[in-house]
């Protein structure tokens, strides 16, 4: 009597399972908007130079607005996120604590903009090679992508693989 029980049981149990799984619908078609990076680049340190800049072209395909809070680059001891203001008829650089990526557009780092300021590398970074990059957001995402070093002379040609990304 008590195995006819359990196997009763084991058998309603399991009609449940199969029904309530019946009755979920799964999309896997569902693709993910997330924020890429593209054409990033690091120059190369000028010989008594104790900074350097990196740009790139961060895109924001989501339907809201994000901001970007803190950069880091492997190698380098110190990053800062900048831009150029004018002022007083003046151009001036100065820090800033964060960039806002607004919805469904793109903000491009480069000279006379917003840009990453490097200090204090670890080694000397040699034309060619490529560096993690790490983007740090508001909501807690991190977005990972890799800046290639360039002489200055070649800071604006597009780098080999100029893709990557997500976080």
């Amino acid at each position: 009597m008590l195995l006819r029980t359990l196997s009763l049981a084991a058998a309603l149990l399991l009609s449940g399972l199969s029904q309530a799984h019946e009755g979920h619908s799964h999309d896997h078609s569902h693709v993910q908007k997330e924020l890429m990076v593209t054409d990033a680049q690091i120059r190369t340190f000028l010989p008594a130079a104790k900074s350097t800049a990196a740009y790139f072209t961060i895109h924001n395909p989501m339907d809201k607005s994000v901001f970007l809070k803190k950069a880091t680059i492997r190698g380098i001891g110190r990053v800062e996120i900048h831009e150029h203001v004018h002022k007083n008829g003046m151009m001036r650089m100065q820090r800033v604590e964060s960039v806002e990526l607004p919805a469904n557009q793109q903000i491009v780092f480069q000279p006379g903009g917003f840009h990453l300021m490097a200090f204090e590398p670890e080694h000397k970074l040699k034309v060619g090679e490529k560096r993690k990059l790490t983007l740090y957001f508001d909501n807690g995402d991190r977005l990972y992508s890799f800046v290639e070093v360039v002489s200055l002379k070649d800071t604006f040609e597009k780098p080999k693989n100029s893709h990557h990304s997500h976080h």
